[in-house]
């Protein structure tokens, strides 16, 4: 399924702007960025370390219109980062990862010369931040769209 392959596609991406940063995880210390399809690994036990930072790529629905058009897949990503500085200011992590990750689609909307990032009237980049303060964790998302190949009509006669 293209969106599938989309996520996959993602997950290396994600990794790919954030290969140089370092993020504080729940025990302090200094760690590359987690990323996840679709939901948070499912921990066993209480003794697994939390999946913090992370992002998730999730699939949230797609729509074909009509035969030539392209799927245009919707896509969250869900961040998550700890900062345990009493000064309360882990919410600027996250703002920093959303600008990280607008910039890499705004410069170059292309994604594995298969997907392309929707950045129009009808589609953009959309983000938010959490609501409720829940330090030391923070949290935000990214909404965005990206149109995949295209599935022809087959003509029996051609």
């Amino acid at each position: 399924m293209t969106a599938s392959k989309l996520q996959t596609v993602l997950v290396k991406d994600i990794l790919e702007i954030f290969k140089n940063d370092l993020f504080k995880d729940s025990s302090g210390e200094y760690v590359t960025l987690n990323v996840f399809e679709q939901y948070l690994p499912i921990r066993k036990d209480e003794e697994e370390p939390d999946p913090v930072p992370y992002v998730i790529i999730r699939i949230e629905e797609g729509s074909v219109k009509g035969w030539t058009e392209a799927q245009e897949v919707k896509v969250m990503l869900i961040l998550g980062c700890f900062d345990d500085d009493i000064n309360n200011q882990g919410y600027k992590t996250i703002l920093g990862m959303i600008q990280k990750i607008e910039h890499r689609y705004f410069k170059d909307p292309m994604l594995a010369n298969q997907f392309v990032f929707l950045n129009d009237e009808q589609n953009g980049f959309e983000w938010a931040m959490q609501d409720e303060e829940s330090f030391p964790y923070y949290f935000g998302a990214i909404s965005i769209k990206f149109k995949t190949a295209a599935v022809r009509k087959e003509d029996k006669y051609a």
